[in-house]
């Protein structure tokens, strides 16, 4: 005794949400698993009627192995433990039959008709192939949508296939490529198991006024709105519906097709939700890692650097774009970092450290005090009597002679060092000039601010231009050094 009774009605509304679409798609694919050469499904119909006719016919030279597959519900497929075929279930036939007012399957090993009165079977079967008919309710609205859907469908290089008499073109590929992704497989207890397995993934550009869709071997499986088409060659892991993947899964797919036409990103498809979830993704290679930068932020880009505002501003002022890191997720930047992809404005645009980042700052050579000329000794007098009057701390001063270093002067904490490898033996000589005052307030400046590009900077030069023109106007000895 049967332990389930599936009431028909109660299926038949279950199934109205997923649309009467899959009704076609579900025969279309059991018939390409098949070893036909040619499929033929014709959706139609008559005018003022509330039904459709949907018929099926392929040439598969055995037909149904076992006719009583076509209605029971969950028997052993022989498709389970192939993950190149698309069925599972042995469902396909019995979810087109919920659907149907009647219906009729004849194959080479005989005929079953379904009607009101039930089930009847005979031995009235075909020549050769299948076919179905059935006959179900449809509005015109869900007509076109089904006819729609089957237009989209991937048929395989070895079938014809036919739509309401015309044969669907075959879509020319992008390219092709294997990668391992997960899919489910029967063992010998008749369990479906997931498992990892090579794949072909093809993919394809997505026609004009359609999105990007994800396909099981030819049939649409989701609309992912990604700038392809893509179809796997083996079973993928679907809910029970048949009509969606999880978020990892999809994601490994995305991450494939982003590593092998990374090239051809533009700015768009580089922003889009598809290519940031593949960069997210851990196998990103880096060279799909950044092209995808590249395409998104341009030929020059560097990521913010925290640890050199400065630097970030000298970009901006060079013509690079600055990537914040609000820009990207934490696992993108992860993948970034990792491929090398965006290099930090510290990197590409430094701001000028004349000790921190400069080998040789440590071992500047230095001319001691004992050598320093009467000039020296006179102009060190006279830019500690104003750095004093200026910011208020006395400041102590070193000659430097060395080429190798290329700053003309630097100051930190309360000391100051001149460069006259670079500024010249006359910057020395004689009256205070416009370009010793000039790289005086300049490097005094850095009391109050490091970074050249911020408006503090700005403001601690403009105060300290002013405050050397009223202290020299109360004082004009300062200018020698008084």
């Amino acid at each position: 005794m049967q332990w389930f009774d599936i009431d028909k009605q109660g299926l038949a509304k279950i199934l109205a949400r997923k649309g009467k679409a899959f009704a076609a798609l579900e025969l279309l694919q059991n018939a390409w698993d098949q070893d036909i050469s040619g499929v033929a499904v014709w959706l139609e119909k008559a005018p003022g009627s509330r039904y459709a006719t949907l018929t099926v016919i392929d040439d598969d030279p055995n037909g149904f192995s076992d006719l009583a597959h076509a209605f029971t519900l969950f028997a052993e497929s022989e498709k389970k433990a192939d993950a190149t075929k698309r069925g599972r279930f042995n469902l396909g036939e019995k979810l087109v039959l919920a659907l149907c007012d009647e219906a009729r399957i004849r194959t080479v090993s005989g005929q079953v008709r379904f009607d009101k009165t039930g089930r009847h079977r005979s031995r009235h079967g075909t020549k050769v192939g299948s076919e179905f008919v059935g006959r179900l309710l449809m509005t015109h609205e869900e007509l076109a949508e089904s006819l729609d859907c089957l237009s989209r469908v991937l048929p395989p290089q070895h079938v014809a296939t036919y739509i309401n008499g015309r044969r669907l073109p075959l879509r020319q590929p992008l390219t092709s490529f294997e990668v391992t992704l997960p899919t489910e497989v029967g063992d010998e207890d008749g369990y479906l198991r997931r498992v990892q397995r090579k794949t072909m993934v093809t993919v394809y550009a997505v026609p004009a006024g359609r999105v990007g869709s994800l396909y099981e071997m030819g049939i649409p499986v989701v609309e992912t709105d990604d700038s392809y088409d893509v179809d796997i060659a083996q079973k993928i892991p679907l809910s029970l519906e048949r009509d969606n993947v999880s978020a990892s899964y999809l994601r490994k797919v995305r991450t494939a097709v982003l590593n092998h036409l990374h090239e051809d990103l533009d700015a768009t498809a580089a922003s889009s939700a598809w290519v940031r979830d593949a960069l997210a993704d851990r196998n990103c290679e880096p060279e799909a890692a950044r092209s995808a930068v590249t395409a998104r932020f341009g030929d020059k880009a560097v990521a913010y650097d925290p640890s050199d505002p400065e630097a970030n501003k000298l970009a901006v002022a060079k013509g690079y774009t600055i990537v914040h890191g609000g820009h990207l997720s934490a696992p993108e930047w992860e993948t970034i970092r990792r491929s090398n992809a965006l290099a930090p404005a510290g990197q590409v645009t430094p701001s000028p450290k004349p000790f921190s980042d400069d080998p040789s700052a440590a071992q500047l050579t230095l001319i001691a005090k004992a050598d320093w000329s009467d000039a020296e000794r006179a102009r060190v007098a006279q830019l500690q009597a104003i750095a004093k009057t200026l910011i208020g701390t006395a400041v102590t001063v070193r000659i430097a002679n060395d080429r190798g270093w290329r700053f003309a002067a630097a100051f930190g904490g309360t000391e100051l060092t001149i460069n006259r490898a670079l500024v010249g033996g006359a910057w020395f000589d004689g009256p205070l000039t416009e370009a010793v005052l000039s790289l005086l307030i300049h490097e005094l400046g850095h009391h109050y601010c490091g970074d050249h590009l911020s408006h503090r900077f700005h403001d601690a030069l403009c105060d300290l231009g002013a405050r050397l023109a009223l202290a020299l106007a109360r004082n004009p000895a300062l200018l020698h050094g008084a």
